[in-house]
């Protein structure tokens, strides 16, 4: 067969082969240069101090504009947004007022944010580190909030736990062990104990030494080595005090860190004027729940109800009275507890054993 005669027998074979290729090509090319990618290059764990500069690097294809943010924890701020992602890099003037701390990560997004848009991480954690100053005062300037020096006179340096635990501390010795191993693993100086009370010692009568509270945490650093710590109370009952506040004074007086960890702690009796039985239990839903002590038993049960059916008479439980005057039994194991309420303000309230929360830890 010739070659003119195989054309016109299998024309139209080759022009369908050739429109299916052509269009194969076309598809591939739109998809090629269609697809969405986005992709940061310096995502390993960095330091970067406040105030210097810091350059953020990413590749993209088919996106026109990126914004950038840091979060610190679960909450972002801005970095820059409606940044041109062509440009593939933003050179970042981090701010003075940043607080120093470990877990901030860096996000890279397609702008304007919404559901469908690329977004990237971090694959590590950014720590930033306080910047030095002349001296705390400065400090406290630049942060437009006081802080004092570590070896500031009569200062008690207050952290609040990254673990949590039910309601079996292993007694008010274990607690007070748990924020010594915490203050120990953070580097922190000085001896701690727990701001928690038993039925025979409130929290603010385990705290025997007077003077300011700062936190733990630096927030900046001086050139001779000292530290600078942001002011919480000029005493321990100041600081209660503020922990009655609103959410919003409470963002204000607390870094954000401490702000949301006030929201999860152990207290049981915090004043010695606080019962040591009979706790109505809030988070039972009903009026007629109440806990024999407001400690846990002293720090030594993570249980949660003592009979879980209908109370036999013989059995022996405290008795208290309920809102509307009526005599009920203590039935469940439980201490009083920082929370949040429905509103997400902050609340001293009350917790069944069960369940975990956070310790105070205050130096001695």
């Amino acid at each position: 067969m010739d070659k003119e005669t195989f054309f016109q027998e299998y024309k139209g074979i080759v022009i369908a082969g050739t429109v299916v290729f052509v269009v194969g090509l076309i598809l591939l090319l739109n998809f090629i240069f269609s697809t969405k990618q986005l992709a940061l290059k310096n995502s390993k764990q960095t330091s970067i101090k406040a105030g210097d500069n810091y350059t953020v690097e990413w590749s993209s294809s088919n996106i026109k504009r990126v914004g950038i943010v840091l979060f610190y924890g679960d909450k972002p701020q801005w970095i820059v947004p409606n940044y041109p992602a062509g440009a593939g890099k933003y050179v970042w003037n981090s701010p003075t007022s940043l607080d120093a701390g470990s877990d901030y990560r860096i996000a890279v997004f397609e702008y304007p944010w919404r559901n469908g848009n690329k977004i990237v991480y971090a694959s590590a954690t950014t720590e930033i580190i306080g910047q030095k100053y002349a001296s705390c005062e400065d400090f406290s300037v630049a942060q437009e909030w006081p802080h004092l020096a570590d070896n500031y006179l009569n200062a008690h340096k207050v952290f609040i736990t990254n673990g949590t635990w039910p309601g079996n501390l292993g007694g008010i010795v274990g607690a007070d062990a748990k924020c010594k191993q915490e203050a120990a693993k953070n580097g922190y100086s000085g001896d701690y104990v727990a701001f928690l009370g038993t039925d025979k010692v409130a929290a603010v009568e385990r705290i025997t030494k007077s003077g300011v509270l700062i936190e733990a945490e630096p927030s900046g650093s001086l050139p001779n080595g000292r530290t600078c710590h942001r002011l919480l109370a000029a005493g321990i009952q100041k600081f209660l005090d503020k922990t009655r506040l609103s959410k919003v004074l409470i963002d204000v007086e607390f870094s954000e860190n401490f702000a949301r960890r006030l929201g999860d702690v152990w207290y049981g009796r915090r004043t010695a004027s606080a019962d040591t039985k009979c706790l109505e239990i809030d988070a039972r839903g009903t009026n007629s729940a109440f806990s024999g002590t407001y400690t846990c038993q002293n720090w030594e049960t993570d249980k949660h109800q003592v009979y879980s059916g209908a109370i036999p008479d013989e059995a022996d439980l405290p008795k208290c009275y309920d809102s509307e005057g009526k005599n009920v039994f203590a039935n469940y194991f439980g201490a009083v507890a920082g929370g949040k309420d429905s509103a997400g303000l902050y609340i001293v309230s009350s917790d069944t054993c069960n369940t975990a929360h956070r310790l105070i830890c205050i130096e001695q």
